[in-house]
Formats: structure tokens, sequence, C-alpha cells
């Protein structure tokens, strides 16, 4: 981190802190100049957005993270992201997300860590060619992919998500979930493991709302369309056409 890249976060209002003011003394929010991120991947963070959690601890034996993702615009997340995590636009994320990134082999005789962590004291006596191997190739993280959140998507405390997910637009997790299967559109989900509890739009308007795309528009096009009610909403929008708009945008690539 620079100085000049701390002011570039404060110049789109890519917030550390709820309202986080200016970088002072080479400290914004949760990061300081200086100091060292290890990205695992290339991540595009817009404008107007809210990272309020700091870094990344994952669940036990996984691999931390530097608490940046790719996000999108006028989304926020009070938890500690990772940075394999694609979060879409106009998100809400409380306290408490956390992912299943940390994995035990399931096809071997055995779960046990001796397995896949030969450095660990417990099993260092023990510990044999065939495991080093094996451990040399064993992902920890599984082999699913990162879960995506789409566009409109609010999850609330204590949430946590299996990799490979998906929560489509305009979703909603209730909080203490456990989310293991991707999610449609505008479906109400909760429990554990998570379930659809209702669809908060009715179903003949959630084609047409997705088709507008009302997220890629200038907000203060879209917010003057009637918002409260989604099917005239959805008329609105095909007669008066939002501008779209040209978000700005921050890239970081690893090393």
């Amino acid at each position: 981190m620079t100085q000049a890249l701390l002011d570039d976060f404060f110049s789109r209002r890519i917030l550390l802190r709820f309202n986080s003011p200016a970088p002072a003394a080479g400290q914004y929010g949760w990061l300081r100049e200086d100091q060292t991120l290890t990205l695992s991947r290339q991540l595009t963070i817009e404008q107007n957005v809210g990272l309020y959690g700091g870094a990344y601890v994952p669940m036990i034996g996984g691999m931390p993270s530097s608490g940046l993702c790719s996000i999108g615009a006028f989304s926020y997340s009070y938890s500690p992201l990772p940075d394999y995590l694609k979060v879409g636009r106009y998100c809400s994320i409380s306290s408490g997300l956390r992912f299943t990134d940390s994995h035990h082999p399931t096809h071997a005789i055995t779960t046990s860590a001796m397995t896949f962590r030969p450095h660990n004291h417990l099993f260092a006596d023990h510990v044999t060619d065939a495991v080093r191997k094996f451990a040399e190739k064993f992902q920890v993280s599984g082999e699913k992919p990162a879960p995506i959140i789409e566009h409109d998507v609010w999850i609330g405390a204590n949430v946590t998500l299996a990799m490979g997910i998906t929560l489509g637009t305009g979703s909603i997790v209730a909080a203490n979930s456990t989310v293991t299967k991707s999610t449609p559109p505008y479906a109400i989900v909760g429990g554990n493991p998570a379930v659809i509890i209702g669809f908060r739009i009715a179903h003949e308007v959630i084609p047409a709302l997705l088709s507008t795309r009302w997220w890629d528009h200038r907000p203060d096009q879209v917010f003057a369309l009637g918002f409260e009610n989604p099917a005239t909403f959805v008329d609105a929008f095909s007669t008066q056409r939002p501008e779209p708009m040209a978000f700005d945008s921050i890239l970081l690539s690893p090393p």
C-alpha cells in the first residue's frame, strides 16, 4: 500500500471504515501506508463501496486473505472478505459471514489431518513419503470454485456460505443460515441447511425486473422511477430508459 493508493481509494469512496475520513498520517481505515497485502488473483474494486471488515481470517486450516475482493458499486460488507470472492453491486453484507474454505479428505481411509499436515508436530514422527506426496497435491480449500454473490443481495449476520454456490440477484439470506446450494433470483432463504422460505418479488415480475439490469444505470435516474413498486418500475424503466453509468474502479493485481 502506498499513500497514492490510499488516496485513490478515498477519492473513489472506497471506504474502509463506516464514513471513513481521508487518509491521515499514512493510515486509512484498517489499511496503512507501506503495509503489504498478498493477493491470489486480480481484483476489480468499483467506486462507492464499503469494505469495513479488515483482513480475512479463514476457517482453521484455510488460507488467510487481504480483506479486499472484486466488488461492485454501492455494496458494503461489515464482514472481512476473502479475495477469491466476487460481489455484485448494491449488496448488503452484515457481520459474521464465513465460508467453508477448509476441508479434510473424504475419499481416503481417514479424514485425519495426518494425511495432509506433515509439518504438524502431532504427526511428525509418523509421516511417510506417501503422506508427503499426498499433502503436496491436496487442496485444503476444496476443489469447488469460489462463491459468487450477484447484485442486490442482502446477507444477514453470522451466515456461512459453501464453496461453489451462487447467490442470485435480489436474494436474501436470513441471519444464522448455512447456505449449501445456489439460490434463485429474489429468493428468501434461511436455516441450516438453508431452504427457500419465499420470494420477495412476484414470480411474474422477476424476469422483467432482471432484464432491466437497473444496477448498470445511473442511480439518480433509476431511483426517480417509483422504485417502491417493482411492476410499475419495470414499465417506467422501459419508457424513460435511464442512462448507463460509467463506473470508476481500481484494478489490483498480484505480482
